[in-house]
Formats: structure tokens, sequence, C-alpha cells
């Protein structure tokens, strides 16, 4: 094992350590009131009693200390333990609780005191089991614990796949796209099955470490007295959403894991054409699929504490193939794809700065979708390049036209209602078109704003309420934007006519002496989509948006292509 490998596991070996010692240190205390409700009960005399408390960081603990007399068997016993819960906390208000209930007990004359009958020196005036307090310490079993564990496991599993690595490097110096256990050959299989996994593990973590706190807050109450508790309830309520998202993870995997792909050549070239099959085993009820295919930028950046995976879209396009059907549940998808030069290869020998190249194909119908994705290997090839005409597509069309497999861009796929008014032929995008989108999107929002004018009404920190309402706020409005946008095109042979709006639309009129052209851009991308806008370009420099929230490249060139058309334009 290497220096670096064996530090990696020692580090985790110390938070593993970490997390399970406390965890058994605060079990103590559970387990001595478990063996208490056994205990005999005698009548008690409080000799001197006290509420209490530490500060530190604007953050106030609260205990009780205290001693008592009792009899037990004829003879007279003193005790000062009060409670197993030694020590002072914040959590709940147990503390506070104890303290009063004891006072009031002892004017009362009604105090009562348990005895471990086994020694009668042992005793406890409460013996309630604290939940809440039993989930604080689970929390650091499950945290530091799971991190600790996490992290030798992924050093070993790391230091063993770099070893791999080196022997592939050594072996193959000139072909890097031979690295990788996984892109020996031609064959790849499909990241369902890990996806499925990962998902799995995360929400099997979160639901663990959410769990010990929600029944803490639902074991203690006070919501009215304490209504920040209230944002705990927030993390079972996503623990639940990714439960959701793990049950469509499996359906997938139980129907399209064992699909695979079939690269003619590897690696994918830039700068040449490439081709293969996609094998698709299982129950696919539509008869064409989507295929995309990214390069894209993993970045991991840390701050302090923080580390931050964000993901850039390099480069995308798309194409709806035409599936065929080999056997009863085996289907095949042919590709022919030309990446265009100067886009960057593959590469994850700087784990903060990683290219990778995904190959996704995917379909909506009845029960679980298709989502398939592939990473390949993607370099530049000295003698698999090409020239290609400048004008010719991304992704080509292969063999005659009766027996291509592939299809050109439709428009109508991008889900707007074509009609004709007094104005000309219309196209109209409606609003809710990308509803899961957009609800999520208003949802995190809404969240942020509520923590953060939450936190501001309880503690009034203006702080909080710019940070987390105001974000809040933003991206609450974008998703209500992507809920709620429409636009409708009207289109005669001399004009342009577009109504958009969200809340409220406004007109626009565009003359065809005045229309420079109608492009196609991008400025949004959500996971692995790339979202586009249609813009009319004016001869005087302007620019207006009249569609956006649009999906699949090659659709949205042929919508532009038809409004072209419409208008009488040649470009």
């Amino acid at each position: 094992m290497k220096k670096g490998t064996g530090c990696l596991t020692a580090f985790g070996g110390i938070f593993f350590i970490a997390g399970l010692g406390i965890f058994i240190w605060g079990l103590f205390s559970s387990v001595n009131v478990w063996r208490a409700q056994d205990w005999s009960v005698v009548e008690a005399k409080i000799i001197n009693l006290e509420q209490v408390s530490s500060t530190d960081d604007g953050s106030t603990t609260y205990g009780v200390k205290g001693s008592y007399r009792y009899r037990f068997n004829g003879n007279d016993y003193q005790s000062n333990q009060v409670t197993f819960y030694s020590g002072t906390d914040n959590i709940g208000s147990y503390q506070k609780q104890l303290y009063r209930n004891l006072q009031r007990a002892s004017s009362q004359k009604k105090l009562k005191a348990y005895v471990n009958p086994e020694n009668p020196q042992e005793s406890v005036l409460d013996r309630t089991m604290r939940w809440g307090m039993l989930g604080f310490h689970s929390i650091f079993l499950l945290v530091f614990g799971g991190i600790g564990l996490g992290i030798m496991l992924w050093s070993r599993w790391g230091a063993k796949r770099l070893a791999e690595k080196e022997v592939l490097q050594e072996a193959h110096s000139e072909e890097p796209w031979l690295w990788r256990k996984e892109w020996q050959g031609n064959d790849f299989k499909c990241k369902t099955k890990g996806a499925f996994k990962v998902m799995l593990g995360f929400a099997i973590i979160w639901n663990l470490i959410s769990l010990p706190g929600t029944i803490a807050v639902l074991h203690e109450g006070n919501y009215l007295k304490e209504p920040l508790q209230l944002l705990v309830f927030l993390f079972p309520l996503v623990g639940l959403g990714l439960i959701a998202l793990v049950v469509i993870y499996y359906r997938r995997e139980k129907a399209f894991g064992d699909s695979k792909l079939v690269l003619k050549q590897t690696p994918l070239v830039i700068g040449g054409r490439n081709s293969g099959t996609i094998i698709i085993n299982g129950d696919l009820k539509e008869r064409e699929v989507m295929l995309t295919l990214s390069c894209q930028k993993v970045t991991r950046r840390r701050s302090g504490k923080e580390t931050r995976t964000t993901t850039k879209l390099l480069w995308q396009d798309d194409q709806r193939l035409t599936v065929q059907q080999h056997q009863s549940r085996q289907f095949a998808v042919d590709f022919e794809v030309k990446i265009p030069e100067g886009w960057p290869e593959s590469s994850d020998s700087d784990i903060n700065n990683r290219i990778e190249w995904i190959l996704k194909v995917e379909q909506k119908q009845k029960g679980p979708d298709l989502q398939l994705l592939f990473e390949l290997p993607a370099f530049v090839v000295a003698h698999r390049l090409e020239i290609e005409p400048p004008q010719e597509d991304l992704f080509s069309e292969q063999g005659s036209d009766e027996t291509a497999p592939s299809k050109g861009g439709n428009w109508r796929y991008l889900d707007v209602i074509e009609s004709f008014s007094n104005y000309g032929k219309e196209y109209y995008f409606r609003p809710f078109r990308h509803k899961a989108l957009g609800i999520s999107t208003l949802t995190f929002g809404l969240v942020f704003f509520s923590i953060g004018l939450g936190i501001f009404i309880a503690e009034t920190s203006y702080l909080f309420l710019i940070a987390f309402g105001g974000i809040g706020f933003i991206v609450f409005l974008i998703g209500l934007n992507m809920l709620l946008f429409r636009s409708r095109i009207a289109v005669s042979s001399g004009e342009l006519i577009c109504k958009k709006g969200a809340l409220f639309n406004k007109t626009y009129r565009f003359n065809k002496s005045d229309i420079e052209k109608i492009t196609r851009a991008s400025n949004m991308s959500s996971g692995d989509k790339q979202y586009y806008h249609i813009a009319v370009n004016t001869k005087d420099g302007g620019k207006e948006v009249i569609a956006k929230y649009l999906l699949n490249s090659n659709d949205v060139d042929d919508l532009i292509d038809q409004l072209h058309s419409e208008m009488g334009m040649t470009l």
C-alpha cells in the first residue's frame, strides 16, 4: 500500500473511531435509563437543587445539579445523581423542564427516587429516556463514522484502481484511451446500475442522518416556543424525494440495465467520424430514441471545509434515431457522429478538473423511461481525422434515404402547437411545458426564502434574510418564469409577430426587411440537458428572444429553418 493511501486510511479511521466513540459514550446513558426501569421507587427529600447554565458563542446550554436523601430497606442514603444525562445541553427543553418538575415535586412532598435494589447506593431522580439525545449521538456515528468508513473504503478502492491504471499506462503508453479498465475493447456498459447504487447509498445516508433529528424534534415538541425546529422537517421531506428517485432508478436499472454500446472503433475521434450500435435489452415501447453526445468539464473546488463539484457543458448535440428490433426484447440503434475539431480530450488525471464525454440515450414511455448513460473515451487520433465540409451536420445520416436509421431535426417535437389565424401561420409554445424542472426550481427557491425569513423572524438576522431569502426569492422567480412563460409566433410573408411573457404578455413586430437572421443560442443548462432559445437579430444590432426553454438543438434548428421559409428568407 502506498504512503498516501495509508495516510488517507488512517485519516478515515480517526473519523470512524471518533464517531463510534461518541455514540458509545452517549449510549451508556440510554442503557442506564433502560436498567432503571425495574428499580424500586421510594420517597426522597431534596438537600439542594440548582439550574446550571453555560454560554458559548451565543448559545446557552442548561443542566440540573443537586443532592437528595432517601431510605431503602431501613437504611438512609444520600446521592447527587439527579439524571443519567450529566453536564449541560440544549437538546430540547429537557433540562429546564426537569428542574421545574423536581422543584414542584419537592414542594408538594411528592418527590420520588428510583433505587437499584441490588446496589441501594445507586439511585436517580429521573429515568426518562431522551430519544432526542440518543438521536444527537447517533448523528456522530452516522456522520463522522460514516464519513470515516467511506474514506477508508474509498482509499482502498482508489489504491486498487490506481495500481490497475499504472499497469495499463505502462502497457499502452501511446494510447491513453486504454488506460482505464472499462475502456478495454469496443463494448461499453451503461452506467445505470452505478447511478442506482450511488443514489441508493446517498438516500440511505441522508435519511439515517435526518431521522434522529426528526425523532428528537417530534419527541421534544415546543414548536410554538421554538419555531425554527420546524426547519428540521425539511430534511425528511428531501429524504422522501430521494427514496422516490431511488425507486425510479431501480425500475430503470431492472428494465434496461443490461444494455450496452458497441463502437466500431475505440476511441471516439475528435475531428473525425465515429459509428457504433446501441443494444437495448428490455421492453422498449417506442421506435424512436433521442441520442445526445456531450463534452463536459467536471470541476471540484475546495473552500474552507466545503467541497463543491460543478459540471459545465462545453459542447452538446443531439439527434432522434430510429430503433430496429432484433428479438422480442432486444433492440438496436445504429448511429454515426462527426465530432468537430478543437474540443478537449477525455481526461481524469486531475481529479479536480476532469473532462468527460457522455453519450445519453433516452425516450419517455409508459412504465420505466429509457435512460442510458455511457462514458466514452474521446481523443485526437491522427490517422482517423477527416476533412469535412463546414456545412455538414454534426450527426450525419447513414446510407441511402431508404435505409438510413437516423433522422434530422423535427420542430414538431418541440411541444409547439401549430395553427392559422388572420396574421398567418402561428406557433404557440404553451406554459407548463417543463413542469418538473419549473416546480423543483420554484420549490428550491421557496425553501431557501422560507429559511431566510424564518431565521430573520426568530433572530432578526438581516444577513440570513439577504443571503437565504434574497437568493431564494430570485430562484423562485426563475422557477415561476419557467412554468408560466409562453410565446405565440405568427408568421406571414413580410412580417413576424411575437406575443410573449410569463405573468404579462408583450407584443413584438419585426418586418422582413429589418431582420438580419433568426438564430439559436443557449445560456442555460440543467443537469446534462442544454436549454435553447430562439432570437430575432435585427439589422440595427437589436436582438429579441421569441421562444425559450427548448430542448434538442436539431429540432430547434428545424423550426428556425421553418420560420425562414415562412418569411421567404434565404440565408
